[in-house]
């Protein structure tokens, strides 16, 4: 449940210094009453998988974060608050070397204890592995003599481990906060079997997991719901009893209309309101609604691979269709009034957040119709025509393309039909389609060669192609706002995340420099972000639409709640009162 995790296809400035400030954790905590369920609805989007390493979704990592705090989390002021940690990461002098250090109170469910052996087995053996497919397996390495090379984690002792680096990368340490955990003497008898490792019943239902989260596995039923009880043996739990809800549920709804519905009966304790219920919702005395800042953006995906319309691969093309997209008719229309025009992939609420040079395209003089198609004209794409310029494809034919969302959301359905309206304007035919998340995520997204024996991933290279042709995707996408580098997985050639083929080696080198030596130097790393939105703006691989703020409904009786941007960061604290 923290606010700055691994960036993830989805859903107020500080200053520098508070990035890395950590919570003295002395607060006064209020003891809660234990009991009750308490029911999250969600629509759309199932998690694909409880088993972590194989989870690149934002709702599997959710789901997995339930019963596994992590390292750290943050609270709504971006300070760290140790968790699994006993006390700060050490960082050498030299950049080169991070000592961590766990607490000795954890346990697997077994009862043995959680040691440093198993974090750097987990690093070696698994995210290291040449047979392990694992998504984010780039963060931890570095370039060591023209050759990407892993970095080199070392047990110290039954509680601490070194991760020893040979090049300094300033935003390593977020890297290592996000890192995760298997028990080395349950996963070793999976090491090198894609196949058993992923169909490990252990793995797959949590059931190793001990008390190093709040709550345990009890049942998931697909697309329904997933129920995860209440952990006694917590490791927070020992002097105040957390958490205290006996089960924590996550109920998947068909669409926003019913999610909405179950939260207005009362049959579920919180929800996410879209837009135009926001104030119905905010009028309804047994319901609490939060105003919130979020970590994403809302992005028009544009697919540059072969299976793509061949338009998309020119910049030109892509800054006119983007042109043709009022952000403030987005803003206003669809959402309401809940966010603001977004320009980059670093969301305005991040400390490395600048303007200077970003094309602002899709406000003011920057939405342009006219300006579009005098765009697609130089592109090969536009006939003059009595005067005007009409819109076609090279062949002098309507141009038309294939526009996907996911199912179950008014947003997702209104902003697919303002797109295709503005598009329309100038003389481009949009076909829209609702599909399911998780067809979304196999036939749209996972890609490979064709006639290869790939598996399909998020990202096989740019000659490889998903399962079924796009042309445009409307999605959501998040940064961690504290180490925005993360966010190469979307932009770099062979990032991970890069579903839709985007390639500038110019963007590559800046993700690298951004974790140099060189970037140590706070204004100098924050000039290289500014570069790498400024480029990225301009190259429109996908139109940036809005930084959209979240409603959070409750139950008024849910007592606990820290609103904000990482509002769930207690959330083993709150209670039915």
């Amino acid at each position: 449940m923290s606010m700055c995790g691994k960036a993830a296809i989805l859903s107020a400035g500080i200053g520098l210094s508070g990035c890395l400030e950590n919570d003295s954790g002395n607060k006064t905590k209020a003891v809660g009453k234990l009991g009750g369920t308490f029911i999250e609805g969600a629509s759309g989007a199932d998690a694909e998988t409880l088993n972590w390493i194989l989870a690149a979704d934002a709702t599997s990592l959710g789901y997995i974060s339930l019963a596994f705090d992590g390292l750290i989390t943050y609270d709504n002021k971006f300070n760290i608050v140790n968790r699994w940690l006993k006390n700060d990461i050490k960082t050498s002098d030299d950049g080169l070397s991070y000592m961590v250090t766990i607490r000795d109170d954890l346990e697997w469910s077994d009862g043995k204890p959680v040691t440093s052996d198993d974090f750097v087995y987990t690093m070696k053996n698994l995210m290291f592995a040449d047979w392990m497919a694992y998504t984010y397996a780039g963060d931890w390495t570095e370039e060591v003599d023209g050759k990407s090379v892993f970095v080199e984690p070392v047990v110290e002792n039954e509680t601490t481990f070194t991760i020893k680096r040979k090049t300094v990368d300033p935003e390593f340490l977020y890297t290592v906060t996000d890192l995760m955990i298997y028990p080395k003497h349950i996963v070793s008898k999976y090491e090198g079997d894609v196949k058993a490792f992923t169909q490990a019943p252990e793995l797959n239902n949590l059931s190793y997991t001990g008390n190093l989260g709040p709550y345990r596995y009890k049942e998931w039923i697909r697309n329904d719901k997933i129920v995860m009880e209440r952990n006694p043996d917590y490791y927070l739990g020992k002097e105040n009893g957390e958490p205290y809800f006996e089960n924590y549920e996550v109920k998947i709804f068909g669409t926003s209309t019913a999610r909405h519905a179950a939260m207005e009966a009362g049959d579920i304790t919180n929800t996410g309101i879209d837009p135009e219920q926001v104030m119905k919702f905010k009028s309804i005395p047994s319901i609490k609604v939060f105003t919130v800042p979020t970590t994403g953006y809302r992005v028009l995906q544009y697919n540059m691979r072969d299976n793509g319309w061949e338009g998309l691969k020119d910049r030109k093309v892509r800054q006119a269709l983007s042109m043709s997209i009022s952000k403030e008719k987005i803003i206003q229309d669809v959402l309401l009034g809940f966010g603001e025009p977004a320009f980059s992939f670093i969301p305005n609420v991040s400390p490395w957040y600048s303007e200077e040079g970003l094309s602002k395209i899709g406000v003011g003089s920057l939405y342009d119709k006219t300006k579009a198609k005098e765009l697609m004209k130089e592109a090969g794409y536009g006939i003059e025509k009595n005067g005007a310029i009409q819109v076609v494809d090279k062949k002098g034919d309507k141009i038309k393309l294939k526009f996907f969302t996911i199912t179950g959301s008014k947003v997702h359905e209104s902003m697919a039909y303002l797109i295709q309206k503005e598009l329309g304007d100038i003389g481009i035919e949009v076909d829209i389609k609702f599909v399911p998340w998780e067809i979304m995520l196999r036939k749209y997204y996972m890609n490979k060669v064709p006639g290869s024996d790939q598996p399909g991933r998020d990202n096989n290279g740019p000659r490889a192609v998903s399962e079924e042709p796009w042309d445009l995707i409307y999605a959501g996408q998040s940064t961690d706002v504290l180490q925005p580098s993360g966010t190469e997985i979307f932009f770099v050639t062979d990032g991970g995340l890069n579903t839709y083929g985007y390639s500038n080696p110019e963007v590559d080198a800046l993700f690298k420099k951004v974790r140099s030596k060189e970037a140590l130097d706070v204004t100098a790393r924050k000039n290289i972000y500014a570069q790498l939105s400024k480029i990225v703006s301009e190259d429109q691989p996908l139109d940036f639409l809005a930084y959209p703020t979240a409603n959070i409904a409750f139950k008024s009786n849910v007592q606990g709640i820290e609103p904000g941007i990482s509002m769930s960061y207690n959330y083993q604290e709150w209670y039915f009162g």
